[in-house]
């Protein structure tokens, strides 16, 4: 029974099926021309509060069943290899929901999974030959990633995450623009993603993105929401000047559906 003192922020982590609000992810996300990355670029570098974060070049393999039991709730896991492979993370992100253009949805991570490498082998970026989610879960996560796993997905699609059937390179440019006690980290993304078959990677589609997304040191998502509005304030001035096309779909469930679609 909802208590009449829950807060918006109760609201939202009950909704997503979870227990804490530093989970929380509040973003935006737009389709853009690649045409149009570099003048996008000049644009918001041209803003007042705007400044370079940073920029990476980092890849994903987004985990599944075979059956892909992760794609039909609307949630991602993945595979976050950095630094050229040596550093790898598992992430994964909660089914989600649409509301005032925003994406609100939760967010996980692991610590450094130093004994989860990129080998000399093709198949190893396909199936785990050493390790599982499982054994991830229960050994190198924090209790709230796997408790809202579990709940998500069920321990028996857990145990059954092997293959990987997408790959996705990015090359990733952040931006910053502080807010007091919060900041919004605008991104410009090109994406390069593949399918993994049997006889090794397939291109599967490239394009480009604009993200904004609002973040707080502290994780509080009652700051996140009191900014909401000078999120759409600045995407609002963004789109008068190029055309932005609303993404509904993470990358993991775009790649996935112009595979289905397309075979």
């Amino acid at each position: 029974m909802r208590r009449d003192s829950e807060s918006e922020s109760d609201q939202i982590c009950r909704r997503l099926g979870i227990e804490d609000w530093k989970y929380v992810e509040v973003e935006s996300k737009h389709r853009v021309r690649p045409e149009d990355v570099k003048d996008i670029r000049k644009f918001l570098l041209k803003r007042k509060k705007v400044q370079v974060e940073k920029s990476s070049f980092f890849f994903d393999q987004f985990l599944d069943t075979p059956n892909m039991d992760v794609f039909r709730v609307g949630a991602s896991l993945r595979l976050r290899y950095k630094k050229g492979g040596s550093s790898v993370y598992l992430q994964y992100k909660g089914p989600g929901f649409h509301r005032n253009g925003m994406l609100f949805r939760s967010e996980f991570s692991t610590e450094r999974l130093k004994h989860v490498l990129m080998e000399e082998s093709r198949h190893d970026i396909v199936k785990f030959s050493r390790t599982s989610v499982r054994d991830i879960l229960d050994n190198h996560a924090e209790p709230a990633m796997a408790r809202a796993m579990r709940l998500h997905l069920g321990k028996s699609v857990i145990a059954r995450i092997n293959v990987g059937p997408i790959l996705s390179i990015y090359q990733k440019e952040k931006f910053l623009v502080e807010l007091g006690n919060a900041f919004l980290e605008p991104s410009l993304d090109r994406i390069f993603a593949f399918h993994i078959g049997k006889t090794g990677p397939h291109p599967l589609s490239t394009f480009c993105e604009f993200e904004n997304e609002i973040k707080s040191p502290g994780g509080s998502l009652e700051a996140k929401l009191a900014h909401v509005d000078e999120l759409t304030d600045f995407n609002a001035a963004l789109g008068r000047e190029f055309s932005l096309r609303r993404e509904p779909l993470d990358k993991y469930h775009r790649c996935q559906s112009f595979f289905l679609k397309n075979h």
